[in-house]
């Protein structure tokens, strides 16, 4: 079935310089992991001619950027899927993982819809400020996945440690934290993201806060790019501290590590998290076929974190695979969505290979314990 597209996208297409450089050489569909041979470039045709097939294949897309990186022209093929998601959820057409993915940020500012009063119970007995604790230069902004998923809440309580022992300034929301949007905005909800960034920007009005740290590369993202808020990386502090840090315990293990599509090819972020890895005692780094640039997305990003990817090809299972092709021990990542997704992946084909967090890497190192 062909639809035609509103008068309003269709002007908004006609707008969008990027898209009338394509020329239809298609490197974004061939170097897209997850295409099914039908986006980006059929999707784009589509679109230039004012016409879209159906907004199946759509939703297949990551926003990883990875066709962005290969295209000649620099149509940005991503940002045309993007515009696609927001015509479907304008017009309520999202498949059902989606809609729940929103419905629950919706409702209760977080992709798995737990409450809003789950988000501080990490903290208990750690020693934690609160924003009404003491004063702070820095809002610690936690994230959702670091904050509330029971498999990355063990990174944040070591997150909390270093931070206290390195007596860093910083405080942060608890209970009254909410959702960034990163996610919501990549899926096209530009009405729900505006929402989130109105009431996230009224809770730092109201304590003052003027800089912020965070784990997240989702939420480092969006308080960068969309916010235009100063924002530090954990990884960024614990690097510059990194005098102050005392790495005692040897990681005698191979370790290769997966580049992020939000630190990577969204920020430029390469060697930061790896320039890290090296300073780890008896830690041997190697590289994946797939890294840098050319990493591949776990599939956790546009609201897939709740569920799980939803396409026929699942890019955190070749992950794992070019991770043991390698011989890793383990797999490194910067990114609770990554560490969620891989470790699933690792457990579905029985890999030999551990997920950490390169603050677990760390915090061992520093402590001896924690893994």
């Amino acid at each position: 079935m062909v639809e035609v597209m509103s008068r309003d996208l269709q002007e908004r297409v006609i707008k969008h310089d990027d898209l009338m450089r394509c020329y239809q050489c298609g490197n974004c569909t061939a170097i897209c992991p997850v295409s099914d041979g039908r986006f980006p470039r059929r999707l784009i045709a589509y679109m230039r001619w004012g016409r879209i097939e159906s907004f199946e294949e759509v939703w297949l897309c990551l926003q990883c950027k990875l066709c962005d990186e290969f295209c000649p022209r620099d149509a940005n093929p991503s940002v045309a899927m993007q515009t696609l998601k927001r015509f479907s959820v304008e017009n309520g057409s999202v498949p059902p993982h989606i809609g729940e993915f929103l419905m629950n940020v919706y409702r209760r500012r977080n992709p798995w819809g737990y409450s809003r009063m789950k988000r501080g119970e990490w903290m208990k007995g750690l020693n934690v400020p609160t924003v009404k604790d003491r004063d702070f230069e820095w809002l610690w902004f936690v994230g959702c996945a670091n904050s509330l998923d029971s498999r990355v809440t063990g990174v944040t309580e070591k997150i909390a440690r270093i931070l206290n022992d390195l007596e860093f300034s910083y405080a942060v929301l608890g209970g009254e934290e909410g959702c960034c949007g990163n996610d919501v905005k990549r899926v096209g909800e530009d009405g729900l993201f505006e929402l989130l960034m109105e009431e996230n920007f009224k809770i730092f009005k109201r304590y003052g806060v003027k800089r912020i740290i965070t784990h997240s590369p989702h939420c480092y993202n969006t308080f960068k790019n969309d916010y235009n808020l100063e924002v530090k990386l954990f990884l960024e502090v614990l690097y510059e501290l990194m005098d102050e840090i005392k790495l005692k315990h040897e990681f005698n293990k191979v370790v290769t590590y997966h580049d992020s599509c939000f630190l990577g090819r969204y920020n430029g972020i390469y060697e930061l998290p790896r320039e890290i890895l090296k300073s780890v005692p008896g830690l041997k780094l190697v590289e994946m076929k797939s890294n840098r640039k050319l990493s591949i997305c776990c599939g956790g990003g546009c609201g897939n974190i709740a569920v799980g990817y939803q396409g026929r090809v699942q890019p955190s299972i070749m992950r794992i695979k070019e991770a043991l092709d390698v011989n890793a021990d383990v797999l490194a990542v910067a990114c609770p969505f990554c560490k969620i997704m891989l470790e699933e992946a690792s457990k579905s084909v029985n890999g030999d290979i551990r997920v950490l967090d390169i603050v677990e890497i760390i915090y061992y190192s520093m402590y001896g314990e924690g893994l």
